[in-house]
């Protein structure tokens, strides 16, 4: 059986105008939402060749076109739904646009002109690496960031007889605005029931999740991100598993620690133990090391570690505006009424740094 000429150009009208109004969509968002003139003269460069290279079957293909016929418009207006798209699905749509119509064009191109065919190859391959570094662009404007502020940590061991869940509504309801679960003392199965839970409720009152450790449970609950420590998983191989859209942050407790987890690609570091502490065994690091962060390691950093409301403004006039006081709130009779007291202090640093 073969393609007749007006099944060859009807299949090439089609597919044409699919792959020029996909990169047309993508093009606008990366020239008016992201800025970026490199992806969009590359979009616009692939839009020109796909059109310089069809542009003498114009008259052909518009003679081809029997739209008010076309068998595929029942069966796409049957896969129409009204569900919602949010920006990273409509690229990847799109993209998928591209990329499954180029393959149609190439294979009924060399029909035609095999010449010709071997050009649109080499636009194929080119826009499945533009879409690799177009999501990659994406994913690190959508990633969500480390806030200023308290670092809410759970400690069911400290909690006064609270459970990791009541701590974490209360510490959301006091405002606080990233909870990172860390558990040592239970099962797999107890640390994944609970990280659930929490996530739906961090989830439901738009406060960034991290799970301490534990990358296959930050996976299973759908977490933001994930917390190491040095003799966890290291960075880019975490990075692998979790892709470029969680947060990766890392407990640091010396200098080249701190360099490396930067060099490595972690989204934040944390700092300390500053003072002698019981919920880790480990020994202070002091007020030198949180002094050397601030001034020479430029991406967001948590302070923490024997951190109390009596002693915060040290910490504060060094100048870590992220915080994280375990037991200090988990431990207090009213969680709420102690995270007012120390988010006024860490305010009242913030105006005076302003």
């Amino acid at each position: 059986m073969k393609i007749n000429d007006l099944g060859k150009y009807r299949i090439l009208d089609a597919n044409v105008n699919r792959v020029a109004e996909g990169i047309r969509v993508i093009e606008d968002i990366a020239r008016f939402d992201l800025e970026d003139k490199k992806l969009t003269d590359k979009l616009r460069n692939i839009r020109h060749i796909l059109r310089k290279n069809f542009q003498n079957l114009d008259k052909k293909f518009i003679l081809a076109r029997d739209s008010a016929h076309d068998i595929g418009k029942e069966i796409s207006n049957l896969n129409d739904n009204d569900k919602k798209l949010d920006e990273i699905q409509i690229i990847l749509a799109n993209f998928k646009r591209v990329t499954e119509g180029l393959r149609v064009i190439e294979e009924i191109t060399k029909l035609i002109d095999y010449k010709k065919s071997k050009i649109i190859e080499n636009i194929r391959y080119e826009s499945y690496y533009l879409e690799k570094e177009f999501n990659l662009k994406i994913f690190k404007n959508t990633k969500k960031k480390i806030p200023k502020g308290i670092y809410g940590i759970t400690a069911e061991n400290f909690s006064n007889g609270r459970s990791n869940i009541e701590c974490v509504k209360e510490m959301i309801k006091a405002g606080i605005k990233i909870i990172q679960y860390r558990e040592k003392n239970k099962t797999i199965n107890e640390k994944s029931r609970e990280a659930y839970e929490i996530a739906k409720i961090c989830k439901e009152n738009n406060v960034i999740f991290i799970v301490n450790d534990h990358i296959e449970i930050a996976m299973l609950v759908d977490a933001d991100g994930v917390h190491l420590g040095q003799e966890d998983l290291d960075i880019k191989s975490a990075r692998k598993i979790l892709g470029e859209n969680k947060i990766i942050g890392i407990s640091t407790h010396a200098i080249e620690e701190a360099q490396k987890a930067k060099k490595d690609g972690a989204d934040y570091i944390g700092v300390g133990p500053i003072f002698p502490t019981t919920t880790k065994d480990r020994k202070a690091v002091g007020l030198e090391y949180l002094k050397y962060i601030v001034n020479n390691i430029d991406i967001p950093f948590v302070a923490i570690g024997g951190i109390k409301e009596h002693n915060i403004d040290k910490i504060l006039n060094i100048g870590a505006y992220s915080i994280s006081l375990v037991s200090e709130i988990v431990g207090a009779d009213n969680i709420i009424k102690k995270v007012k007291i120390i988010n006024e202090k860490i305010e009242k640093y913030n105006n005076f740094n302003k």
